[in-house]
């Protein structure tokens, strides 16, 4: 009987913090707080109002770009090339192996896949002779550059910048 009541407590306590259904909150009747995101669409909204991404009519192609300087030590390299036609990566498929891997890396002059993407975290840390599954799927880290109109201006600097002024 006692686990009833606390159940009912608890489903009315969910029903008054979640009970407002039309996407605004409110602590008084007709005092409403519009939700917003930069957008400036109603978070629930369909995907209105989102940042035009222009492709790049010429995207430079794989061998023919210089990297991109990190943001900071630890951040995963940014591609800088286009992927089109590389993506989706699949188990069993993955393009970027056949450039980036590092014999063929060396003899091509370009980023190896480095060291800590061949020890496998799920398996105490044990180096692999390939690339650990965990790592397999690139661009969950590395992400490719879009021509875009930023929606908040970034005017971030590497620490790097900073100590040299």
């Amino acid at each position: 009987m006692k686990l009833q009541k606390v159940l009912l407590l608890s489903l009315v306590g969910v029903g008054l913090l979640f009970g407002n259904t039309d996407g605004n909150s409110s602590s008084t009747k007709g005092d409403y707080v519009k939700v917003t995101g930069i957008r400036q669409a109603p978070l629930t909204a369909d995907s209105q109002n989102l940042p035009n991404i222009k492709e790049n009519d010429n995207p430079p192609m794989p061998g023919k770009t210089k990297p991109i300087p990190k943001a900071f030590v630890t951040a995963p390299p940014m591609i800088p090339h286009s992927i089109k036609g590389m993506v989706p990566i699949k188990v069993g498929k993955n393009q970027c192996l056949s450039c980036h891997d590092p014999k063929m890396a060396k003899t091509l002059k370009i980023t190896p896949i480095p060291p800590s993407h061949f020890v496998d975290n799920f398996k105490g840390g044990k180096k692999e002779k390939k690339l650990a599954g965990s790592r397999y799927f690139c661009t969950t880290c590395h992400v490719p550059q879009a021509q875009v109109d930023p929606v908040i201006e970034n005017k971030f600097e590497t620490i790097k910048k900073s100590q040299k002024k």
